[in-house]
């Protein structure tokens, strides 16, 4: 059975791959629904990182607040993303549905710099041996 830190270091490796891709795609002026998707799974596996390195148990979901409010005791910090990630909650799954929203460059440009600034905050949270 994997470990907390094991299990925490996959999830901030996959993070980092949907990281990479989001960058990809506005590098070569890809899809923004789909940059922001990329962006919301990553904040998504940064969050559920920094649960399961601590063995906190979280539930299935895709709400970054419902992650945040498991984490943020073990890890007040994270409270400062408290404002930015409720905007995150549209590209995991509405956004991938609805042809009527569609993020603008501007909007996904300030969601990679959350996501980057929440991939920071939690590598200086969590042990070196979770990191990728």
């Amino acid at each position: 059975m994997k470990s907390g830190l094991d299990h925490a270091r996959e999830l901030l490796l996959k993070a980092e791959h949907d990281v990479r891709i989001a960058e990809i795609g506005l590098e070569h002026d890809g899809p923004l629904d789909t940059v922001c998707f990329h962006l919301q799974q990553a904040a998504e596996k940064v969050l559920k990182a920094a649960l399961t390195c601590r063995d906190i148990v979280y539930p299935l979901t895709h709400d970054l607040i419902n992650l945040l409010d498991l984490a943020e005791p073990e890890f007040p910090a994270l409270g400062e993303f408290r404002q930015a990630l409720p905007g995150f909650f549209p590209y995991a799954v509405r956004m991938r549905y609805d042809g009527a929203l569609y993020p603008s460059r501007e909007e996904t440009v300030a969601a990679l710099e959350i996501v980057r600034r929440l991939q920071e905050g939690v590598y200086e949270l969590l042990p070196p041996e979770a990191r990728p």
